[in-house]
């Protein structure tokens, strides 16, 4: 499943390159075989450079706009709430990702090693991380906002496995255990371009790569190809500018 998404925005813009492409060289007068020939070539080579170009940022792991606004949000939740909760929440992500967890009140064990919680709204500083080490004796799981720049020097002297704040927010977005209210964030008015950016997101590109696709596809046997060829190809131009764009 690690690769999914590429593969699906891969198929994605192969298909889009082959029906625009396909039918604008029919209403040229393109013989069948050669269009379809020429715009197979075309789709793999849109698919091919789509495939290493999202598999290449996939890796470098950026947050959009709107996925750093969410994961600054549920940092600070996890910042303000009980210890006994973000214990909970943790173990029951770490559950789902077929980690084995053990829970005790605000204590956490993952994979039968302890697990420290030091969220805070300022990185965490090396006291605070040495007093983790005192209560752990150095073998431990440190999940965390950010360290302090003193902190990630301590933690280079002990085998403590560290997930930070980006890590975080990844693992409770894969399994979908974000809370639906955050602490902090339920006083907060969303602005005009926030709003704008909820109606158009990645998702919104489906409707219109299908009538798209329907528009092209009907271009071919009308005999008024032109309207459905430009109309096709502004919806289907428009979902790649979506998927390409659009936040998540």
């Amino acid at each position: 499943m690690k690769y999914f998404p590429v593969i699906a925005d891969t198929i994605f813009y192969a298909v889009c390159a082959f029906l625009l492409g396909f039918c604008i060289l029919r209403y040229l007068g393109v013989s069948v075989p050669l269009a379809a020939l020429d715009c197979i070539l075309l789709a793999l080579i849109v698919g091919t450079g789509v495939f290493f170009l999202e598999r290449h940022s996939r890796r470098k792991k950026y947050l959009s706009a709107k996925q750093r606004a969410e994961c600054d949000a549920l940092l600070m939740h996890l910042s303000l709430s009980p210890p006994e909760q973000r214990a909970e929440l943790l173990a029951s992500a770490l559950s789902k990702e077929g980690r084995e967890t053990e829970l005790d009140g605000s204590k956490l064990c993952v994979d039968g090693k302890a697990a420290e919680l030091l969220f805070c709204m300022e990185p965490a500083s090396a006291d605070e991380l040495a007093r983790a080490i005192g209560r752990h004796g150095g073998d431990f799981i440190l999940y965390c906002n950010q360290l302090s720049d003193a902190a990630e020097n301590l933690l280079k002297r002990f085998p403590i496995e560290a997930v930070r704040g980006e890590e975080v927010y990844d693992l409770l977005k894969r399994t979908d255990s974000i809370p639906k209210e955050l602490l902090g964030s339920a006083g907060a008015k969303k602005s005009h371009r926030e709003k704008l950016r909820a109606v158009f997101r990645k998702s919104s590109a489906r409707p219109f790569f299908l009538s798209g696709a329907m528009l092209l596809t009907m271009s071919l046997f009308t005999f008024f190809p032109a309207y459905y060829l430009i109309t096709g190809s502004v919806l289907l131009l428009f979902s790649v500018v979506l998927r390409l764009l659009a936040p998540a």
